[in-house]
Formats: C-alpha cells, structure tokens, sequence
C-alpha cells in the first residue's frame, strides 16, 4: 500500500521500504480537472444553441486538448493521441477517420524532419556551422557577430525546428561572454543579452515561418487544408508563400542594435577566440558527412517535386532512411535521445482534431462568434480585416505558451473564419496564421522567446516594451507585404 501525501515532491514509502517521489503541482492538477470537466459537460450537458450533438462532443474534445497543454496537464504526446481516443469514444467517430492525420503525408514529413534534427544535433554538425558561419565574420564588433548568429540560426531553420534551434543557440549565443574571458562593461552585458535574446528566442520564432517543417502551426496548416479542402501545399509552395518575410530578420536586427546600442561596442579578443572555439570542433566526423549529404538529397527532391510526384511527406521518410542505414556512423540509439517523439504525436492529434472539428461544424461555430462583430464594424477592405482579426486574436493568443495549442486553437478558426468572411481560404489562412506567431507582447507567448528571455537578464518591464514594439511591426509588415506578395502570385484574399 502507498501513501500519498499532500505536499509536492515529499518521499513517499511502499510496501518494499523504497522512497519514491509524487510531484505533481497543483496548476497541472487543477488544469487537469478542468480539461475532463469541459469534456464531460460538453458530452453530457444541455445542447448548445446552432451547434449539433456530434459537434459539441468534439468542441469539447478539442477544448480538452487545448486545457491540457496550455497548463501542461499532460505529457504532449498524451494528449496528441488522447484527443483522437475521446473523440472515438466519446463522439462514436469511426477510428480510420479519428486517427486519419497519424496516416498523412504532413505526419510522416514531421517524423523524417525530426530524424534529421536528431542527426544535427547529435553529430555537432549544427554547431559546427554556426560557428563557421560566426569565424567568417572575423570582426571584433558586437553587432557584426550578432548579424553573423542570425545570419547562421536562419539558414539552419531549414532542419531545424523552433525549439531545437533555441536548445542548439543558447550556449552559442552566449559565445559573447567565453570570448571576452570575463571583461565585463554595461554596454558589453547588454550586447550580450541582446544576443542571447535575439539568436536563440527572437529570431528562431520569426525564421519559424520561412520553412514549412520549422513549425508545428505551419504543419498543422497545412495538412488541414489538405485534408478539409484539397489544397496542397508542398516544401517549395511555403518557401514561395512565405518569401517576403524574410525581410523581417534584418528588420530585426536593426530593432535590436538600436534599442541596445549595440553599433560601437567591441568583444574583446574575438578575432582570435573565435576561430579557435571552431577549430575545438575537430575535423568533420561521418556521421556529419552523411548528414550534409542526405539534407542535399532532401532539398532536390523537395524542390523537384513536380518531376518526379514524390510527396512531401515521401521524401521525408527517404532522408530518414538514409540518415539510418548501417553505413552512416549515426547510431538510432545514441541519436534517439533528441528525436522529438512528443511533438511529432501532438501533430498528429493537432491535425486529427482540427479536421474532426471542421467537419462536424465546430469551426464554424467558433467562428460566427468574430465574424459578427466584424461585419457589424464596417470594415470591408480584407487587408484591414485581416490587420484587426491578427491583433484581436493576440489576446487570447498571448497566454498560449505552447506552439502545438496555438496551432490546435487557432489554426482550425483561421480556416472557418475564411469563407465565413468571404475571403480566401489560402492567403487567408496562411497570413492570419503567421501572424500570430509574432505574440512577442509579453515573454510567455512563445518557449523560444521565454527560454531565451530568462536566460538573458532583461527585466521584465524592457522585455514587454521591446516585445510590443517589434510585435506591431512585425505584424503590420506581415500582413501588407504578404497579401500583396499572394495577390501577385495569383492568390489574392478576395
């Protein structure tokens, strides 16, 4: 028999005289009680008005999924293949139709996209690079070395998912402090937490939009259209979409040399520390090697899709192969540890839920609810409709920390509130959707963005302040160049 005490983390005994541990906070608990009693009221509680029964079970699903990880009741992939599970149980869905994202071609992009990050990772080849691309530079100048780790985090966005490139930048981003052996100055601190913010928070959320296996918002997109319209999106369709954003970086960076006065401050000594913390590196191993040549494979295929009609999804499946066969050097077991299984199972069920919630009309209804107000203001030009619905929803957007339960909340809404609006699905989707990846009003709207913040030193108050200053501007550029970018490739929002 086990006793269970009230007090988190207080050793427990069983029967066997073994101390063991029950940690298991109280926000969780209360998270949890709330996302099962939302469910349970949905299933079994009076109709709700224009929403249909098989709807209300799976809005209550889907609010379960989003209660669970916004207070991270549940581990996430609990909850990715959770979700699914009530819906079958629950809401009597046929079980091919519940689990139908685990099967699709976005899923099995995201599984061979994690394969390759654990091979990043794991071989060094990700740092390697950074540093490479930082000794280049060969400058003394604070701001010069900050452009050259932006310059290096965006390019590796390409394999590199969010959170994986934060945990791969924070100790490179802290390079500023190792090659300055410990002089320190105010202006030499700020510098150093401009980068520590910016390489390994700020600019891994914004480069999170160029590439369509960067994101879990942008793989959730874009498997929904797929599976509720038909519209399919590949590798190279996003990185075209998506052009014009890449003019936030620099924007970026010139936010950020001007807030932290960063143009004439000087690292001491790194012009010759530099170059050695690369060469520390050693020569390039094989597995490194590989790696370089598989995601060579996988850009070709990706790009030249339309010739040979591999999906996405297929190619995907290939690089991991490759990056798995018994000559590479890259052990499955030493580079298992930094595949990210929980996320890729919270895709599945993100998608799952999103479509069960479109086609059972909960969408709709959760849409009817913005697009009154909408229609009542007055407003008819879709760009400003756009503008207003991108910044209302950073309200709710703002205390959604996890990019899975942004995706899961929003993206399925974006989708409704299109023809709801009479505007576009695609352009609609995909500018409102980007949008509010750019939550940067207060620090937890994203983890990349809060893990870098408190590893910088900033106060809050400065954080909040710089956060909204670059949240407007990255918005207002977003939405005016990325509508007028889709009209001009043939995607125009009405």
């Amino acid at each position: 028999m086990v006793t269970v005490v009230s007090k988190p983390g207080a050793p427990i005994r069983g029967e066997a005289g073994k101390e063991a541990r029950i940690d298991f906070p109280i926000g969780k608990a209360v998270g949890l009680l709330l996302a099962f009693g939302v469910m349970l009221a949905a299933r079994f509680g009076p109709a709700l008005p224009g929403l249909s029964a098989e709807g209300q079970v799976i809005l209550g699903v889907f609010l379960w999924f989003v209660i669970c990880l916004a207070t991270d009741a549940l581990p996430q992939a609990v909850v990715g293949v959770g979700a699914p599970l009530f819906a079958v149980v629950l809401g009597g869905v046929p079980i091919p139709m519940a689990f139908g994202a685990f099967s699709g071609d976005v899923f099995f992009l995201a599984f061979g996209a994690f394969v390759l990050v654990a091979a990043m990772i794991g071989s060094g080849l990700g740092k390697r690079i950074a540093f490479g691309i930082v000794a280049f530079v060969r400058s003394t100048r604070a701001s010069r070395i900050l452009g050259s780790l932006m310059g290096a985090g965006t390019l590796l966005h390409a394999v590199l998912p969010t959170v994986s490139e934060t945990a791969l930048f924070l100790p490179i981003s802290r390079c500023l402090g190792e090659i300055s052996d410990g002089q320190r100055s105010r202006p030499l601190d700020r510098a150093h937490s401009a980068t520590v913010l910016t390489v390994a928070g700020l600019v891994p959320l914004f480069a999170g939009v160029f590439f369509l296996t960067a994101g879990v918002p942008n793989l959730v997109l874009t498997g929904l259209l797929k599976s509720s319209y038909g519209i399919e999106v590949t590798w190279l369709d996003w990185l075209v979409f998506n052009l014009p954003l890449w003019g936030l970086i620099p924007i970026l960076f010139f936010i950020i040399r001007r807030w932290f006065r960063m143009s004439e401050v000087e690292v001491p000594n790194a012009t010759t520390r530099l170059p050695q913390m690369r060469a520390e590196l050693g020569p390039f191993s094989r597995p490194e090697i590989w790696t370089l040549v598989t995601v060579a494979v996988g850009f070709v295929l990706w790009v030249t899709e339309p010739l040979h009609h591999i999906s996405t999804g297929m190619v995907s499946v290939i690089m991991a192969l490759l990056l798995l066969a018994p000559w590479t050097g890259i052990s499955f077991q030493q580079h298992g540890k930094h595949m990210m299984w929980q996320v890729l199972f919270l895709i599945g069920g993100a998608i799952s839920m999103g479509d069960l919630l479109y086609k059972t009309g909960g969408v709709t209804w959760l849409a009817d609810f913005l697009v009154g107000p909408i229609t009542r203001s007055g407003l008819h030009h879709p760009v400003l409709v756009v503008l207003v619905l991108a910044f209302a929803l950073h309200i709710a957007r703002a205390g959604v920390l996890s990019g899975g339960a942004m995706a899961a909340a929003f993206v399925p809404l974006a989708i409704a509130l299109a023809p709801a609006l009479d505007l576009s699905v695609l352009p609609f989707s995909l500018i409102l959707v980007n949008a509010l990846n750019f939550a940067i009003f207060v620090p937890i709207s994203a983890v990349a963005v809060l893990v870098a913040f408190e590893a910088s030193g900033l106060k809050w108050g400065e954080m909040m302040r710089l956060g909204a200053l670059i949240s407007i501007v990255a918005n207002v550029y977003l939405v005016l160049t990325q509508s007028l970018w889709m009209d001009l490739l043939g995607y125009p929002l009405r």
